[in-house]
């Protein structure tokens, strides 16, 4: 069975010294004041660039390769340094409501610029006590270093379930309301919820949303959605009030975490960093309080938290306001005419409109038995 937490995204080179690799580009973007240019018989154009030369400079660009169900990685190679970079799992496949966890991305990457660019596999290479030190390693314990590769981008996916589409949106309600410290955070309607920077350098950002809504989303035209809602991981994943909670981390985040080298991670390291910051999310009990008002008229719903809390409306309002308000929270079901520690059964009533609310759990959700990732080892057998 395939676990619930996996990679979705990855960004990882390697250096090889001393060899001549096969070039891997999109062209070759060249900015100086003056260099040798020609034509061949095919129009194409070559440029002779002379390495370190005052004023020239050049960039080998990447190059996307596409696949099958709208699917692309990007790789560049510059004869030296070997890069690589996307939804390694999910290449070729229809979908990835799961995916592979990171030895198996890392095969799948190594089989994929072997396979496609004749480029060798990204290897940990040999540990090392690093030459120098700098203060913010000292500080950390970050006293080693790998001469293999390198992550610089790290995504990691866990799937949770709560019974059902309606539940999921409840969650998403809930998890809407919690806070990171120091941390900015988006909402989307009750499907995306975004933890962190959105624009700018990635240091970490965590994203919560309903998978069965991303999948439609992802679906280019009405064909498209119509197959998608036919197919039985979408009908799954709604069914289940699938979750998704995504830890997105940059270059900076993996150094400070032990996980910038290939060589000093592993999935064991992996989810525990992840639980650590996605905790918070699952952690922390719901205020309930504001879940009851949250379907009442703005109006009145300051009113009804305050007779939740126990105040005396009568003292907090103008007397219009009070009988206005007092007869509106009628309707659902609060006699606010004095303070809830004052009126016998008021605990009563209090505690039912919480047990209408509705009550989810969140579960992680490992892949059911007839979802069937690609087998790797037998492929590279």
């Amino acid at each position: 069975m395939t676990s619930s937490t996996f990679i979705d995204w990855m960004d990882i080179a390697q250096r090889h010294d001393g060899v001549d690799l096969p070039i891997v580009s999109d062209g070759v973007r060249v900015v100086g004041e003056s260099f040798e240019e020609m034509t061949d018989a095919t129009g194409r154009k070559w440029c002779v660039l002379t390495p370190h030369a005052d004023g020239t400079r050049y960039t080998v660009r990447r190059k996307q390769s596409r696949g099958s169900f709208d699917t692309s990685l990007v790789c560049r190679c510059d004869g030296q340094k070997v890069e690589l970079s996307g939804n390694v799992g999910r290449y070729n496949r229809a979908d990835n409501v799961w995916n592979y966890d990171l030895a198996e991305t890392l095969q799948k990457a190594s089989d994929y610029v072997a396979q496609e660019y004749g480029l060798p596999g990204f290897t940990a290479g040999e540990c090392r006590v690093k030459p120098s030190l700098s203060k913010h390693d000292y500080d950390l314990g970050l006293w080693s270093e790998w001469t293999g590769a390198v992550f610089r981008e790290l995504h990691v996916t866990r799937n949770y379930y709560v019974g059902s589409e309606a539940l999921a949106c409840e969650a998403m309600r809930y998890m809407g309301e919690q806070r990171a410290s120091r941390v900015a955070k988006g909402k989307y309607g009750d499907e995306t919820i975004v933890f962190g920077k959105q624009h700018g350098k990635l240091h970490k950002r965590l994203v919560v949303y309903r998978k069965a809504q991303e999948m439609l989303a992802h679906a280019k035209g009405d064909e498209a959605k119509k197959r998608v809602k036919a197919s039985e991981e979408y009908q799954f994943a709604r069914d289940m009030g699938l979750i998704r909670i995504e830890c997105k981390w940059g270059r900076d985040f993996l150094r400070d975490n032990g996980l910038r080298f290939v060589g000093d991670a592993n999935m064991a390291k992996v989810i525990s960093i992840f639980e650590r910051e996605s905790g918070f999310l699952l952690n922390v009990s719901a205020d309930r309080a504001a879940r009851v008002v949250s379907e009442m008229p703005s109006k009145i719903r300051s009113s009804a938290l305050h007779w939740i809390r126990g105040d005396d409306l009568r003292v907090l309002l103008p007397r219009a306001t009070y009988f206005r308000h007092v007869k509106a929270l009628r309707e659902f079901g609060i006699d606010a005419t004095e303070p809830r520690s004052k009126q016998e059964g008021a605990a009563e009533t209090l505690q039912r409109l919480l047990d209408d609310l509705p009550q989810f759990e969140l579960r992680e959700l490992p892949a059911p038995d007839w979802y069937g990732l690609p087998d790797l080892s037998r492929r590279a057998a």
